[in-house]
């Protein structure tokens, strides 16, 4: 029983150690995605103009109907 309890306070201490340490290294970019990094804005670009080219389509077809 005396191990057990030593084990809980180990394991609740190293809980405590992580967390800490999770807390000091986290930044506050950590949360969004920076859209002046290249991968991201390459991204974005191909989104919009998968929206630009769907809408002109239905523009389109809305038209010429």
């Amino acid at each position: 029983m005396n191990d057990e309890n030593e084990e809980l306070e180990i394991n609740k201490k190293n809980r405590e150690d992580f967390e800490k340490l999770m807390e000091e290294s986290s930044t506050k970019k950590d949360m969004y995605w920076d859209s002046n990094n290249p991968a991201v804005r390459v991204i974005l670009l191909i989104i919009g103009a998968i929206i630009l080219v769907g809408s002109a389509y239905f523009i389109y077809m809305y038209i010429n109907k």
